[in-house]
């Protein structure tokens, strides 16, 4: 029993030090946007779909990737709620995507956070000249492949922060 009474009390010590679980604090920020370099702007521009909604966007989206284009780089413009994007045809995804607006920062780190839990990687996270953020998330496997290509348009990856 005298045995049991220090080993008792140094359990309840352990648990009680124990780290827990993730907290808020824990999780992903970004820390700088994705460089998109003004040297290549003109020729991003002569690739860009018009301008358009948001549902003829995801239309579009459907379009090209039915002919063998992949979509790699989009813009949000949140004073007019109109989208537009770059599409490639010189390779496709293997694995799953998705691709994000937002307005507020903290709705976006959340939406980070969630795609990363899910097994997404962000390819870019752009801040645009109206506020808005744009995010491509890509596999682990075509990471390589997209992060080249964005090389190629002057967009450079996200910097992220614990």
């Amino acid at each position: 029993m005298k045995m049991l009474l220090p080993f008792a009390g140094m359990l309840v010590t352990l648990l009680v030090l124990a780290p827990s679980p993730l907290q808020a604090k824990d999780e992903i920020r970004l820390s700088y946007p994705s460089k998109v370099e003004g040297s290549k702007a003109k020729e991003r521009e002569k690739l860009f779909t018009p301008w358009m909604s948001s549902e003829e966007l995801q239309v579009k989206t459907e379009e090209k990737r039915s002919k063998g284009e992949q979509l790699i780089y989009f813009e949000y413009n949140n004073a007019t709620g109109q989208s537009r994007a770059i599409y490639l045809s010189n390779f496709k995804l293997e694995g799953p995507y998705s691709r994000w607006s937002f307005t507020s920062e903290p709705v976006m780190e959340a939406k980070l956070n969630s795609e990363m839990k899910a097994g997404l990687q962000p390819a870019f996270v752009v801040r645009t000249i109206s506020g808005a953020f744009t995010m491509l998330f890509v596999s682990p496997q075509d990471m390589a492949a997209v992060r080249q290509e964005l090389a190629k348009l002057g967009i450079g990856e996200p910097r992220l922060k614990k």
